[in-house]
């Protein structure tokens, strides 16, 4: 396209988004759409966007990352028997949006429900080994577990991060959502007690919420905003130019090369923060090249093919070049599925070899490939970095011989097929740590058998009919996740998550690549928001204190 017709069709773009403004109209440009509304079913960071605005959590992590109680439900919490129990106070006077009161028995339907199996709830390990729940009074919980669950803040900040109303689930959709979980009631018309009330949700173009003048905390929401428009804007330029114009007050995403630059801008205000937002490549487990059919379990030259093919990719990515050239030394490498500089990283991955050619060409030798000739696909979701990542890697493993056809699709099509088929060879993409537990994304991004990023099985009757056992190592890996989750020892807890995560990089179930931090920008006619901002990335208007428009 020529430059003056970029500019006529991006001009074009700020005009249908700036028109649709209204006085008191809080508007803020996503880059992909949100998946589920039901804060018991969501797994994505678009759904997170909205949940954080409607639904109020039981426990939050603040600023500094760490529990608190500063816009939840629970007023104190108090730990006992040695982290074996805990009793939860909770707000009096909060009300949901339908008009019922909260109450204690609230936030016992949220948990059972996911406890519930039949539910399926794609969180539920994070609440952990829950053997009680009882109601003291109106306003205080005590949740007892078999095990000391000395994790139980850090997980419950996510896995209970928006309280719903009782009963309000209703009935399963007959039909299977994006990435998989059957919708509920409130994937498409969420209650909860936040700040602002759902309003409508126009498919592939915004998202609508209302002002919530009931809501108990004092100040909230900030004078000027009476309706809050999330607009769908896959295009990062067009965002951008609708932010600097002012048709768009917040983005959520912000071009690493452009950031600087926007920094510098009159009207707009910027910050940086180290991210939780791990870039990753998935490789199909249970299809060549990259692991086995069901045809061949059990096979150990299809097997050892396999294991090869991923030593190759893990060893022939060149990280470093990925960094400089799309995000502008705005990331940190990772040696593993953690942050590199963690004391709950491995001491034997903290610098390892990453990019090494010579080894590289050694593994894909061993596969049967010593000139070259191996081909697969690479699927990636189509906004942001993802594509221009997979070029990058499409062009380093060519000097191999390698041939990696880049094949761009929607975010929900990328899981949808990651889920759901096997028809996929590896694909890029990037996941967001919902706290700051190592043994929270260890379970999150592998533990579960009927549902993971990589197609890593075992049988088991927890299996379902179209997924079949895959490479290797899935049953001894979960057997360290249930020993870690309830070892009260510190150091002991720590060895045992070391074990998985040697695990997962010797055997590259994945290639973790590094975790880019979060870039914000928004108008300073939003006053108070950057406050709220920590390295989970969400945007929470509870911290705005003034609008301007």
């Amino acid at each position: 396209m020529k430059k003056g017709h970029w500019l006529v069709a991006l001009g074009m773009g700020i005009l249908m988004i700036s028109s649709l403004a209204f006085a008191g109209e809080l508007r803020i440009g996503i880059a992909t759409e949100p998946w589920d509304l039901d804060p018991a079913i969501r797994t994505d960071t678009g759904s997170g966007y909205i949940i954080k605005n409607v639904y109020d959590p039981l426990i939050a992590l603040g600023t500094d990352n760490e529990p608190t109680t500063e816009y939840t439900l629970c007023e104190s919490w108090e730990l006992k028997n040695n982290a074996q129990t805990i009793v939860l106070s909770l707000r009096e006077g909060v009300k949901f949006h339908d008009g019922t009161d909260f109450t204690a028995a609230d936030v016992k339907y949220n948990i059972d429900w996911q406890l519930d199996p039949d539910n399926l709830a794609p969180n539920k390990g994070l609440l952990g080994p829950i053997e009680s729940v009882n109601i003291i009074d109106d306003y205080t919980l005590e949740v007892n577990f078999s095990d000391p669950y000395t994790g139980v803040l850090q997980q419950w900040s996510r896995v209970l991060d928006g309280i719903v109303p009782q009963w309000a689930h209703g009935k399963r959709s007959e039909e299977k959502g994006v990435a998989g979980f059957a919708g509920t009631d409130l994937s498409r018309n969420p209650i909860g007690t936040g700040p602002f009330k759902f309003v409508d949700w126009v498919s592939g173009s915004h998202i609508t919420l209302e002002r919530f003048d009931d809501y108990w905390a004092e100040g909230v929401p900030a004078a000027g905003i009476d309706t809050v428009v999330f607009e769908i804007v896959g295009d990062p330029a067009a965002m951008q130019a609708a932010l600097i114009a002012g048709s768009l007050h917040i983005v959520d995403k912000v071009a690493f090369r452009d950031f600087e630059s926007l920094s510098r801008m009159p009207g707009i205000v910027t910050k940086r923060i180290p991210g939780i937002q791990t870039q990753y490549v998935t490789l199909n487990l249970g299809a060549p090249p990259f692991g086995i059919t069901a045809d061949q379990i059990g096979d150990e030259e299809a097997i050892e093919k396999a294991y090869n093919l991923r030593k190759f990719m893990f060893h022939a990515i060149n990280r470093e070049e990925i960094a400089e050239e799309l995000f502008y030394g705005m990331g940190t490498n990772q040696y593993g599925p953690w942050y590199p500089d963690s004391e709950w990283t491995s001491p034997n991955l903290k610098g390892i070899t990453l990019h090494d050619p010579e080894l590289a060409q050694e593994y894909l030798t061993k596969a049967g490939y010593p000139d070259g000739g191996l081909s697969f696909r690479m699927i990636a979701t189509n906004v942001q970095w993802f594509v221009d990542v997979s070029t990058v890697i499409q062009e380093q493993l060519r000097l191999y011989g390698v041939d990696v056809e880049v094949i761009p699709i929607d975010k929900s099509a990328f899981f949808d097929t990651l889920y759901e088929t096997f028809d996929w060879e590896s694909g890029m993409e990037d996941w967001g740590y919902s706290n700051f537990l190592a043994i929270s994304w260890l379970f999150s991004g592998y533990y579960r058998n009927n549902h993971n990023h990589t197609h890593w099985h075992h049988a088991a009757p927890d299996l379902p009919e179209h997924y079949h056992e895959t490479v290797p190592g899935h049953a001894e890996y979960c057997a360290l996740y249930d020993e870690a989750i309830v070892e009260p020892d510190e150091q002991k807890r720590k060895e045992l998550v070391w074990k998985m995560e040697e695990m997962l990089v010797e055997n590259v179930i994945r290639i973790d690549l590094m975790i880019l931090d979060n870039l914000h920008a928004w108008r300073d006619t939003v006053k108070g928001f950057g406050d709220g901002l920590n390295s989970q990335g969400d945007i929470n208007l509870k911290y705005v204190t003034e609008f301007s428009g």
